[in-house]
């Protein structure tokens, strides 16, 4: 609460609602031209649909189809700033797509070659066309659907919430004010209407403060028209669809490179099979939601859909009881017509709206995780235009987050430091990965505290990064590292197992926990994987409590 305390001294010149990548964004965005900000978010950082999603960077290849050349262009745009902003977060990844007919041949080839063109030179590399040799180089258990070979084309993977992280971070040493588990529980108004502020309540301890500010900007995401219902009647501007992702084991499914392959339900949807270290990932689907936007699952229905689209290309009999995680995220998009609108979420837009209602809350709707940036500068320009300023221009677009240099270079120096240090190169590589120009200071943090050793066997994540977690990335509780500063909870049949209650008492010295707080901590996640993953069981032994 002290910080919230200290961001009351004086007001702000833009308070952001928020901690999803967009908001970040923003707050990196209005910092770096020299406004002063606060961020607050309810939850965690990227605890909603920015740890939830497709963990892709990409242009929208598939948006071509309706016609959307222009969203398609901004998309490659930023996923190329993306790849050299934060290489170490961001890494090139071959999408292959494989062919049975001529006519679809016909038709990737001419979306191929449009969607190289868009980039204007700055992809990874072209597209080019596959024998089916080189389809089953890619995915070796594949065994149907590509009987004329197929085509490569390039993207970009991530690790969304540790994206949305670095976003934050380096927006806090640009002097911006950023706090999770703070939720904003009403507007303050100045005597004429305007929103001038919001009153925020520290979630963990109780605590309410008033908070000043010129400009309230309202980045919720899906929970934007619960914001604005706090101070206004306007229509609802969403409607929010849900897509869920299965996680099995490399081996389950065996893939080199991203697959893209049909649903297998008629609906004329892909699925893409994903590699992700030692396991892949399958998603998605994409349904209208009208459910608790907290607290999406996966159903059963939504896991047949995907395993027979899985089974069906690579020849498995995979069920539930073989995938060991599972995600649910919910995306934000904008309608032309109410809420209650029967369209299908795959006709909604996934651009952005920015609208000011009442005068002194602007809020920013829609959107993707890759376009991001943009998003953030259009809402401060809008900000900055209401003021009459002509002042600092936007630098985002060439702002480094967290790492300079290409991601080889970025490697190079972590190994290196990483063997003046006694760590293996493979574990140098990872926490790299994670944290980019910071690595080979969390290595010797970790050696310094718990050590270089895997927090969960099989998985790349280090008992140290814990502590460095709580002390350096907002780190509050047990699934705000197990879900979001690591992605145990996703890739691990158990939730991390023995690692949750360990991970609870590095939280509780760090914290002062009691018993009882570090208890309650653990079930709360235990809680929040079970539901999230529905029929997807969680392994025994997840947990110790003492209370």
């Amino acid at each position: 609460m002290s910080s919230l305390a200290a961001a009351a001294e004086r007001p702000l010149d833009v308070l952001v609602i928020g901690g999803g990548i967009t908001g970040v964004g923003i707050a990196l965005d209005a910092v770096t031209r020299g406004y002063r900000v606060a961020l607050v978010e309810r939850a965690d950082i990227a605890s909603g649909t920015s740890s939830r999603s497709s963990k892709l960077v990409h242009g929208g290849v598939r948006y071509l189809a309706t016609g959307d050349v222009a969203m398609v262009a901004e998309g490659v745009r930023e996923r190329d700033r993306l790849r050299h902003l934060a290489p170490h977060l961001v890494r090139p990844l071959g999408f292959v797509v494989p062919v049975d007919s001529r006519s679809m041949q016909v038709r990737l080839k001419a979306g191929m070659t449009a969607y190289d063109g868009l980039a204007l030179g700055r992809n990874v590399r072209r597209h080019r066309r596959l024998a089916v040799a080189d389809v089953l180089e890619a995915a070796p258990g594949i065994t149907t659907g590509m009987s004329l070979g197929g085509y490569r084309y390039y993207d970009c993977q991530t690790d969304d919430a540790r994206l949305t992280l670095q976003i934050a971070q380096v927006a806090r040493s640009f002097g911006a004010l950023v706090v999770n588990h703070a939720e904003v529980t009403g507007f303050r108004r100045s005597t004429g209407g305007r929103v001038v502020g919001a009153t925020v309540r520290d979630r963990l301890s109780d605590a309410t403060v008033d908070l000043d500010a010129r400009w309230t900007v309202s980045a919720a995401g899906v929970w934007a028209d619960e914001v604005r219902a706090l101070a206004t009647d306007a229509t609802a501007a969403l409607v929010p669809a849900k897509g869920v992702h299965l996680t099995f084991p490399r081996q389950a499914v065996r893939v080199n490179q991203a697959v893209a392959i049909p649903s297998g339900a008629g609906d004329g949807r892909m699925n893409f099979v994903v590699p992700w270290g030692e396991q892949v990932y399958v998603g998605t689907t994409d349904d209208t939601w009208a459910g608790d936007l907290a607290r999406p699952a996966l159903e059963q229905p939504e896991a047949d859909y995907l395993l027979g689209s899985v089974n069906a290309a690579f020849g498995t009999e995979l069920t539930v009881a073989d995938a060991i995680g599972a995600w649910a995220g919910v995306r934000p998009l904008l309608s032309a017509v109410a809420a209650t609108s029967d369209a299908a979420s795959k006709d909604l837009s996934r651009r952005h709206a920015i609208t000011e209602d009442p005068p002194g809350l602007v809020s920013v709707t829609g959107g993707k995780l890759t376009t991001y940036r943009q998003m953030a500068e259009d809402v401060v320009d809008v900000v900055s235009s209401a003021e009459g300023r002509n002042g600092r221009p936007c630098v985002t677009a060439r702002l480094p987050l967290g790492a300079r240099g290409s991601a080889e270079a970025g490697l190079a120096r972590t190994r290196e430091a990483a063997t003046a240090l006694g760590v293996d190169r493979d574990v140098a590589g990872s926490v790299y990965h994670r944290h980019g120009d910071r690595a080979a200071e969390v290595l010797m943090a970790c050696l310094d505290t718990d050590g270089t050793e895997p927090l969960v066997p099989g998985l790349p994540y280090l008992r140290g990064e814990v502590r460095w977690a709580v002390r350096h990335e907002l780190a509050c509780t047990v699934s705000d590292v197990l879900q979001r500063r690591t992605r145990v909870s996703l890739r691990h049949a158990g939730a991390g197992g023995e690692a949750i209650a360990w991970t609870a008492d590095v939280l509780a010295d760090e914290l002062g926990w009691d018993d009882g707080t570090r208890d309650a901590s653990i079930a709360a996640y235990l809680d929040e994987v079970r539901h999230e993953r529905g029929p997807v069981a969680l392994a025994a032994g997840a947990a110790v409590l003492r209370s």
